[in-house]
Parts: C-alpha cells; sequence; structure tokens
C-alpha cells in the first residue's frame, strides 16, 4: 500500500488508514493492500487498483467505504472512484500476445463434454495416428461432485477474494482474468472452486468439452503416451478442448519433461483464448524447480490464495454441511465444533461424521454432552512424532536440493537458507536439543543451530511468503 508522492500525499495516506478502520483487517489486506490513492480533488478521491476485476469488484462493494473515510479526514463531500493504476504488465520475449477481447469470441461447438480418460494399465494400446481426436463419448460425465456448486460454497474474509474471482471467470471465460491460479493448504475449497466454476458453465452452455484432471493424471497420460508413442494424439485431445481445468498443479515439480509438455499446451490454449483455470497448495513462484516461463504464464491472469476460514465462517460451514445432511445441531455445538476444529473444511467434515454417527448408534438426539463425547478422541489425538529426517525431507524436496546438501557444509545462499528453514523447523516440531539438531546437520556447533533457529523466526515474522512456506511446510508434517 503506497501513496503518492504529491502535497496531498499525507492526506491520502490517512484516507487509506480511514478506509482500514472501517474495514475487518483481512478484508483490507485483501482489497486495499496493493491499492492506493492516485488523485485527491475537492470532487473526487481517486483508488488506484492493480486490475479490472478488482476495479469492478470494489466499485460496487468499496466506494462508500472510501467516501465517508475521505468525508472524515478532509471534512468535505467527495466522490470516490477506482482506477486501473499503471495499465498491463510488460510481457516477457517469448511471451504471446494478450488475446482480443473476449465478447466477440464466437460460442464454440464442439459436439459434447470432453473428460480426459485416466492413464491405461495393462497391455499397451496400439499408438495412435496423429489425427483430430473423435467426437467424445456423450454419456461419458465429467467427475464433478454435484454439491460442489457456487450456491454451496460458505464465502467468508479467508476466501472472499478467490470466491469472487472464480465467480468472475464463470461469468466471462477466457476473459482477462485468464489463468485462473488457485492455492491454499489442502481442505481449504480449492477443488470445490474449481468444480463450480464447471458446473456453472456447463449449465450455460452444455455442449462445451471441457478437459478436467489431475496433474498427476496429467503426467500419467503423458508418460504413457510417450511410452505407446502416441503423444500427437495426446496433444490433439487437451488443446482441442474449450476449457482445461488441471487440480494440483503443484505435482509438476520436479517433472521437467512434463513441465515442457505443459507448457505447450497451456500456450496453445491461450492462443486460442481457452480459459484454462488450475490449483496448488503453493503459489506459483513456491513450487520447487517450477520453470520461470511456466511461473511467469501462471501470474498472467489472477492468483488468488483461499487461507484457513475465522471461526465465524467455520461456524456458518457446519451449519451448511449440517442442512446438506439433514441434521439440526444446536448453537452450542455449533459453535463448540467451530471453535475445537480449526485447520480445514475437511477436518469439520470428519468431525460432522462422528457426530452423525454416534447420534445415530446411540439412537439419541444431538447435545453439546454427544458432540463432546464424539469428539474426544480427535481432540485428545496427540500429533504425529516428527523426525528430523522426514523434515530434511520434506524440506530438500520443497527447495528441489538433495539431502546431502542441507547435511553438507556448502554455504551458499540456494542451500543456506533451506538447511535454516529445516533447523528451525526441527527446534519446534522435535524434541531435540540444539547440540543434537547441530550434530545431525554436519557436526554444526549449537551456536550455529541458535543464530540460524532465530534468524528464521526473525525472518518468518517479517516476510509474508517465508510465513506460508513455513506454514505449508508445518502442515504438510503434521498431517502425515
Amino acid at each position: 500500500m503506497t501513496a503518492s508522492n504529491d502535497p496531498r500525499s499525507d492526506l491520502q495516506r490517512r484516507i487509506l488508514e480511514a478506509v482500514r478502520r472501517r474495514l475487518k483487517k483481512r478484508q483490507f489486506e485483501t482489497w486495499f493492500a496493493r491499492a492506493s490513492v492516485l488523485r485527491l480533488t475537492e470532487a473526487e478521491v481517486v483508488v488506484g487498483v492493480p486490475n479490472s476485476f478488482q476495479q469492478e469488484w470494489m466499485t460496487k462493494e468499496f466506494t462508500g467505504v472510501v467516501s465517508q473515510a475521505a468525508l472524515e479526514i478532509t471534512g468535505a463531500p467527495v466522490a470516490a472512484r477506482f482506477e486501473v493504476e499503471g495499465g498491463a504488465a510488460p510481457r516477457s520475449a517469448d511471451s504471446p500476445a494478450p488475446p482480443p477481447t473476449p465478447h466477440d469470441v464466437p460460442a464454440p461447438v464442439a459436439p459434447a463434454v470432453e473428460p480426459i480418460e485416466p492413464a491405461r494399465h495393462g497391455r499397451p494400446a496400439p499408438a495412435a495416428a496423429p489425427v483430430p481426436p473423435p467426437p467424445p463419448d456423450a454419456t461419458a460425465p465429467l467427475p464433478l461432485q454435484p454439491h460442489y456448486t457456487f450456491d454451496h460454497f460458505v464465502v467468508g474474509p479467508s476466501n472472499q477474494f478467490a470466491h469472487a474471482v472464480a465467480r468472475a471467470v464463470a461469468d466471462h471465460p477466457g476473459g482477462e482474468n485468464n489463468p485462473l491460479f488457485l492455492y491454499g493448504s489442502v481442505g481449504l475449497g480449492k477443488t470445490h472452486l474449481l468444480q463450480a466454476i464447471c458446473h456453472e458453465i456447463l449449465r450455460r452452455n452444455p455442449t462445451l468439452r471441457i478437459g478436467y484432471l489431475s496433474c498427476e493424471q496429467f503426467t500419467n497420460e503423458y508418460v504413457s503416451a510417450v511410452q505407446r508413442n502416441a503423444t500427437e494424439a495426446f496433444r490433439a485431445r487437451l488443446r482441442n478442448v474449450d476449457m482445461l481445468v488441471i487440480d494440483d498443479i503443484h505435482f509438476l515439480a520436479n517433472k521437467e519433461r512434463t513441465q515442457e509438455e505443459f507448457f505447450h499446451t497451456f500456450n496453445s490454449l491461450y492462443h486460442q483464448r481457452k480459459p484454462i483455470i488450475l490449483s496448488s497448495d503453493a503459489a506459483p513462484n513456491e513450487i520447487p524447480t517450477l520453470q520461470e516461463r511456466l511461473v511467469s504464464r501462471f501470474r498472467w491472469g489472477v492468483v488468488a490464495q483461499l487461507e484457513p476460514p475465522e471461526v465465524e465462517t467455520r461456524m456458518a460451514i457446519v451449519r451448511r454441511k449440517a442442512e446438506q445432511t439433514g441434521l439440526q445441531l444446536p448453537p452450542d455445538v455449533v459453535e463448540f465444533m467451530a471453535t475445537s476444529v480449526r485447520n480445514n473444511v475437511r477436518e469439520l467434515e470428519g468431525a460432522l461424521a462422528s457426530i452423525r454417527s454416534r447420534a445415530a448408534i446411540e439412537q439419541r438426539p444431538i447435545d453439546l454432552t454427544l458432540a463432546r463425547t464424539a469428539l474426544e478422541p480427535l481432540l485428545r489425538q496427540e500429533p504425529t512424532p516428527v523426525s528430523i529426517e522426514r523434515i530434511t525431507e520434506t524440506v530438500a524436496g520443497h527447495f528441489g536440493l538433495k539431502l546431502s546438501d542441507l547435511r553438507s557444509s556448502k554455504r551458499t545462499k540456494s542451500v543456506s537458507q533451506p538447511r535454516q528453514v529445516a533447523m528451525w523447523l526441527a527446534r519446534e516440531l522435535t524434541s531435540l536439543s540444539l547440540v543434537e539438531i547441530g550434530d545431525y546437520f554436519g557436526g554444526r556447533d549449537h551456536t550455529t543451530v541458535l543464530y540460524a533457529v532465530e534468524r528464521t523466526a526473525d525472518r518468518v515474522a517479517q516476510h509474508d511468503g517465508l510465513r506460508q512456506t513455513a506454514e505449508r511446510l508445518r502442515d504438510r508434517l503434521r498431517a502425515r
């Protein structure tokens, strides 16, 4: 968040501070962290935003808030307006030209939805001729969950932006929000939003051919196609869909040939103005060994993060899930579940299933006593012990290093910083002493370990990117 360097910069800064006081912290950080007051006149205050999607949304949601903030600071009523600041970011030399506006693109007329079939196992199939794919089986549906729709998605400050941009993509597929890249830890709703977009687009145009698959499935199909000398058929099938949706794109990490194949598939679809929607457990720049040109392309559209829901959103999720299964939950049970289960939606679903099962077995109504009894094993469950070996393996995999690098004497930044992160995690997640941690990392002195732990703790507190990386690594280690 910055302010213009003109004589009114202090007023502009104070206006944004007044906006901050009127919004919840996460709401302000989501929408105004990259905003700046561009101009302040007697008639209006103009707020700069990074793209036209945010301009449209913030005009609808926050015009009144900014006007009130300006009135508080200046003492005079002024109109508020949002303006895209700076225009589009420059593209690299190998970037394809941006597509024309999507509103003049004729609707595709493909004959049916095209689910991507899983890789075949067993006897190799005969090599396919390099010709366009045959019409897909109209009776083969996409692997979509019926309740993964926008109507069933509970919106809160932790996922508001991701939900809003997903709705925008469903309304205008292939537009300026292309590609859409959703990321966040497990169980936060990424797959739900991906499938909600598919549901909504197919509701409006059931003839569209959507390629929906996991990145692991993409990889397996590509490997199978190479083995069968059928890569041209594989490419033709993927590059002739009307929309490509890939879940868990972080599976591309450390797969150089698959990254190369996906790079060309991405370019082909992007040139054709076809929507590309991706999900990941990490931001594009945090996927280990991901080619820089892929990182760049993933950022061409909108990158949106889903964060763990706050307690109010968790309560709303519990109510919604209970309604879907026909359960009546007393308010105190809803609050107990939301405050006891904090990590993600999947854990809330598991807790609800435990309560439902116990009520059915005991043939009694659901109350707080039953809920406490049903969730007691979950709440008293001791966390799985984390070994230092698993920590180094996880850290090395995330940063694309060898295990031996972290325990070596190398002092290059690309090795020393991940090593410090590993030491910090070992101190946090194990009962090992500084001396024991130092011994594991190549016989380092305990003061070296203490320095690494304290320096990493400071960097985690000061840098959002490293904090997110550290939290994601901790989640992975504790989830195993």
